[in-house]
């Protein structure tokens, strides 16, 4: 179960020591999420980071009148909490669901601002986590600026081929900013785009 956590942290700071990649047992712990079900609720403050091994998460934010807006995705491989609730100590704008069953291991606010303190490796992590998110949504803010519906869909088809069969479209089409029956529109002439193609 730590096996792959350490594989990844180690890829993001090559420096890691032996001893820095040990805490890991001694700070995260096991952590299961049913499919649907939340990690965070809007107006409650993130206590935890959540790794995950297995499945797919999203980060929404409900909006009177217009349902769930979904604004981010993780996967395996990827931290996953409201970002700002979490470094803030403060109550989310956002909440965080479970797409699919999800598997990970989760660490307590105070126990990653202790390895923040005491180990500069721990603290670079916590800044590229904070990057990652940062860039990814800064590319779906650039996408409204600068693209149209369909244009956004082809981004997303190219930026995320893997995750068009696992995530609900219903959850694409509130990321992308459009309906559903429209996602399902661009999919059919995306479709018939490309077997006219062959």
């Amino acid at each position: 179960m730590y096996t792959h956590i350490r594989k990844v942290v180690s890829q993001f700071v090559s420096e890691f020591t032996k001893e820095e990649l040990d805490l890991i047992e001694k700070n995260f712990y096991p952590k299961k999420l049913g499919k649907n079900e939340h990690l965070l609720q809007v107006g409650d403050v993130a206590k935890e980071v959540f790794f995950i091994n297995k499945g797919i998460m999203r980060n929404y934010v409900p909006v009177v009148n217009k349902g769930q807006i979904t604004n981010y995705f993780a996967e395996e491989s990827m931290f996953n909490t409201s970002a700002v609730s979490f470094f803030s100590q403060q109550p989310s704008y956002e909440a965080v669901q479970a797409i699919e069953p999800c598997e990970g291991l989760a660490i307590q606010y105070e126990d990653l601002q202790k390895l923040y303190d005491r180990f500069h490796n721990w603290e670079r992590l916590g800044r590229l986590f904070l990057q990652a998110i940062l860039m990814q949504q800064d590319l779906r803010l650039r996408w409204f600026i600068e693209k149209s519906a369909n244009e956004r869909y082809e981004a997303f088809l190219q930026t995320y081929p893997h995750l068009m069969q696992r995530i609900p479209q219903y959850h694409i089409a509130s990321y992308l900013g459009i309906t559903p029956e429209s996602l399902s529109r661009l999919r059919s002439r995306s479709h018939k785009i490309s077997a006219d193609k062959i």
